[in-house]
């Protein structure tokens, strides 16, 4: 009961009453006993209802158990089917032991009579004290739902994967980046007949020794029984618990772009050091290339038969061609360090005289369309590099000779509007199908066997995008009702030095 000198407690009573003598009492005793009740009196099981369908507090809800056209009992079930909690306290004239005990079954909170409403108040504060506990025990619960629904939400959603795996090495979860990165179906790894050794050998003994454990490089197994390679980090979810209780996670990441990545690296650098070895001995070559010149000009100041004659200046012109190879090598493997103005008709002619042999062995007709273009600025090595590999592509689709249409234009990229020089390198190979176009710009993947890298035009992309320009491709497979081929376009911007007028660029 309140204590006397404290404030009124306010109190929202839903009464179920038809007398209004009964319901002024019942207000009196409470304000007696320290309420301050505002009190709302249904008499009908509509009424009833539009009082629980207002949006305004109820504190409790008192009830008599005989109305003329409606009851307590009646009250009682329709609070319960509102999903209401609310303090239900049953009230009549005089009333059975058993009818009592009916109510209290049926969900009444308790029972008083209207001839001894002592023990109302005290029922009253009990209840309301009991609703409050289980009020806040419902909004603990929802903010713990909310909780574990907001971080069931943020793992599945993230990049990572994670499984959690129980002592006995059972997986008991499994995020959709794991699946995924694994091969298996929705709810499959945690299905309770996969053990994480299957998946990760080397994670319990990682773990067993500590709560944690520093990530480390590791074999995953996947679905399909292949393997990769994964960064896991590992940690014991609840240490405090016995050994046997245990539960620990495994964070994975897929470390298969970064090897990639890294094998890039490797072999791009091979294939530097391969290109200075090879201008280096062009260097070299270049003094006894010298020597032999001299040689063969005073062989040709002397009186000579005619048919000697006509073998030393075959031999010159074989050293000729010799010299020229030379050095056009050293200028495709010394490109400069800093962007420079570079003459892209020079460039590809460079490039022609080094792949002229295979070419001519492969019977291969060269149709090069250069019209007059501007310098361009950028990293010459990088530009030669990608004519390279482009031209080099077409010599491969044509193994059994063929033709290799090579264009140079000034133009514009219609979409940024940028001025630039365009190449156009085209072959009437065989022409590459929808999945091979699909990748062709993916690092190792090669349609070459073993002779290919896999290297060679995502790494022109890589140049190309480095210049602020791009590489675009269009192919077509050949059929026996047509002929195929490809074309790739290189559009590299200008900068500097640009002439009055561009054609566009499709």
């Amino acid at each position: 009961m309140p204590t006397q000198g404290v404030a009124p407690q306010p109190l929202e009573v839903l009464l179920i009453e038809d007398n209004a003598d009964d319901a002024l009492l019942l207000e009196r005793h409470l304000r007696r006993n320290g309420f301050l009740p505002r009190i709302m009196r249904v008499e009908t099981e509509a009424e009833m209802i539009a009082a629980l369908n207002d949006s305004h507090a109820i504190d409790v809800v008192l009830a008599d158990y005989n109305l003329p056209t409606f009851s307590g009992p009646a009250g009682l079930q329709l609070l319960k089917s509102s999903g209401r909690d609310l303090p239900f306290i049953m009230m009549s004239g005089a009333v059975s032991e058993e009818t009592a005990v009916a109510s209290m079954r049926a969900g009444a909170h308790d029972y008083v009579t209207k001839q001894n409403l002592t023990r109302l108040v005290p029922a009253i504060e009990r209840e309301l004290k009991e609703a409050s506990a289980r009020g806040h025990r419902r909004a603990a619960e929802l903010a713990l739902t909310a909780s574990e629904s907001r971080f069931h939400r943020l793992v599945e959603a993230m990049p990572l994967g994670l499984l959690i795996t129980d002592a006995a090495g059972n997986v008991t979860y499994a995020n959709a980046a794991i699946e995924r990165l694994l091969g298996y179906s929705a709810g499959q790894l945690a299905s309770g007949t996969i053990r994480v050794a299957s998946l990760l050998p080397q994670l319990i003994p990682l773990i067993e020794p500590a709560i944690s454990a520093e990530p480390s490089e590791q074999i995953c197994v996947t679905s399909d029984g292949r393997t990769m390679e994964v960064l896991v980090g590992a940690a014991v979810l609840n240490p405090e618990t016995r050994a046997e209780d245990r539960l620990a996670a495994a964070f994975i990441a897929d470390l298969t772009l970064q090897k990639k990545s890294e094998e890039v690296l490797r072999r791009t650098e091979k294939l530097a050091v391969a290109g200075r070895l090879a201008a280096s001995i062009a260097h070299e070559i270049n003094n006894p290339l010298e020597a032999i010149t001299n040689c063969l000009y005073l062989l040709a100041q002397s009186n000579l038969e005619p048919e000697a004659r006509s073998y030393l200046e075959l031999s010159q012109k074989e050293l000729n061609r010799v010299a020229q190879i030379t050095v056009q090598t050293l200028k495709f493997y010394r490109g400069s360090t800093w962007p420079v103005f570079t003459d892209v008709n020079e460039l590809i002619e460079s490039v022609l005289v080094v792949l002229d042999l295979r070419m001519r062995q492969h019977q291969i007709q060269v149709v090069w369309e250069q019209r007059k273009i501007p310098e361009v600025e950028a990293y010459d090595g990088e530009i030669r590099q990608v004519v390279v590999n482009l031209i080099s592509n077409a010599i491969d689709a044509l193994n059994g000779g063929g033709k290799i249409i090579i264009r140079t234009s000034y133009t514009r990229d219609w979409i940024s509007g940028r001025e630039g020089v365009g190449i156009t390198i085209a072959d009437t190979g065989t022409g590459m199908d929808a999945a091979t176009r699909s990748r062709i710009f993916e690092p190792f993947f090669s349609t070459k066997g073993i002779t290919g890298t896999g290297l060679g035009l995502w790494v022109s992309r890589e140049i190309v995008d480095r210049h602020k320009g791009f590489l675009r491709l269009k192919s077509r497979r050949s059929t026996p009702e047509a002929t195929g081929g490809t074309v790739f376009r290189l559009f590299i911007p200008i900068g500097m030095g640009v002439p009055e007028a561009a054609e566009p660029i499709g």
